[in-house]
C-alpha cells in the first residue's frame, strides 16, 4: 500500500519554504505521494453544511492563507524527483474546462508523469456563487468535463460535443506522459459511486473509516459490474481525515478491503517547521512499514 501526505499549501505554513522542505523530507523518509486540497476564495458566511464534520462547520477560517491547489502542486513537483503528486480533491465544476485541462497536462509533463487527479463535485454553494459557476447539475457537468479532458488529452484534433460543452477546431499538445492522467472520484453517494463505476480510474472517498468502507465498496462493486467493467480497473484509496487513527491497525483494516493508497492529513499546527517534520517522521515510523509490507 502506498501512503501519501497533504502538503502545507493551506494554513499557517502555506509558503514556498515549507512546501519545499516538507515535500523533500517526505520523499526522503519514504512517503509515496504528496496531495493538495482545493479552495479558491473562502466566503465569510457559509450556510451550506460541511459534510465531513459532525456539526457541519467548515474547518477553515476565511482569512486562512490558502494557496491555489495546482500552483502549490507544481512547486512541490519542482522540489522533488520521484514522489507521486495528486489533488485531493480538485473541485472541477467551478474551474474553466480547457484551461484546467491544459494546466493538468502541464503539471503531468513537468513532473514526468507523476500526477493523479482526484476530483470532487463540490459542496459549498457559496463558493460556486462567488466564482460565478453554476451549482445546479454540477455532478453531470463534472462527468462531461472529465470525458472532454480525456478527449483533449488523447485526440489529435479536438471535436467534442456534449450537454454542456462543445469543443471543436483546435489541438492541445503536449499529451500526458503516460497517454492520459489517472482520474479518481471522491464521494460515496449513489450518484458518485455510479460515476466512478462508469468512468473512474479510482475511488477516493473522504472521511470514511474502515468500518463503513465495506458497505460503500459493496455497492460500488455492483455498479462496476453493471457498467461492464472489472474492479481491477478501479484503484481503491482512503483519506479518512478524523474518522480513523493513522496506525498500523488502520492500514491493515483498509488493506484487507483492497485499498492500495492511504492519505494522511497532518495538522501543520506547529510553532516551528522542524516540529512539523518531527510529526511526519513519527507518522512514517507508525504506518510505512506496515503499508509497504502490504504492497
Amino acid at each position: 500500500m502506498k501512503v501519501g501526505i497533504r502538503i502545507p499549501g493551506a494554513g499557517p505554513w502555506a509558503g514556498p519554504e515549507a512546501i519545499t522542505e516538507i515535500a523533500q523530507f517526505a520523499e526522503k523518509v519514504g512517503f509515496d505521494s504528496l496531495w493538495m486540497t482545493d479552495h479558491v476564495a473562502l466566503p465569510t458566511k457559509v450556510e451550506t453544511p460541511y459534510p465531513y464534520t459532525s456539526d457541519g462547520k467548515f474547518l477553515w477560517a476565511p482569512e486562512t492563507p490558502y494557496l491555489d491547489c495546482l500552483t502549490a502542486l507544481t512547486w512541490a513537483a519542482a522540489a522533488t524527483e520521484r514522489v507521486e503528486l495528486g489533488t485531493s480533491c480538485l473541485i472541477l465544476p467551478w474551474r474553466p474546462l480547457v484551461q484546467t485541462s491544459k494546466t493538468l497536462v502541464s503539471i503531468d509533463v513537468l513532473s514526468r508523469g507523476r500526477l493523479t487527479v482526484a476530483i470532487g463535485v463540490g459542496w459549498m454553494k457559496e463558493q460556486f456563487e462567488l466564482l460565478g459557476a453554476p451549482f445546479k447539475d454540477r455532478g453531470r457537468r463534472t462527468t462531461e468535463m472529465v470525458q472532454a479532458m480525456r478527449h483533449m488529452w488523447t485526440e489529435d484534433e479536438v471535436d467534442f460535443s456534449g450537454e454542456f460543452y462543445d469543443l471543436h477546431d483546435f489541438k492541445m499538445f503536449p499529451k500526458p506522459t503516460r497517454g492520459s492522467i489517472p482520474i479518481w472520484f471522491a464521494g460515496y453517494s449513489d450518484a458518485s459511486l455510479r460515476r466512478i463505476a462508469s468512468i473512474g480510474n479510482g475511488w477516493h472517498p473522504l472521511a470514511v473509516g474502515p468500518d463503513k468502507y465495506a458497505g460503500y465498496l459493496s455497492t460500488l462493486r455492483d455498479y462496476v459490474a453493471e457498467a461492464g467493467r472489472d474492479m481491477s480497473e478501479i484503484t481503491l484509496t482512503a483519506r479518512p481525515l478524523r474518522t480513523a487513527p493513522y496506525t498500523a491497525e488502520t492500514i491493515e483494516a483498509y488493506g484487507d478491503q483492497g485499498v492500495t493508497h492511504f492519505i494522511c492529513d497532518t495538522s501543520f499546527e506547529h510553532e516551528t517547521l522542524q516540529q512539523a517534520m518531527d510529526e511526519l517522521q513519527e507518522l512514517a515510523e507508525a504506518v510505512l512499514p506496515t503499508a509497504h509490507r502490504l504492497s
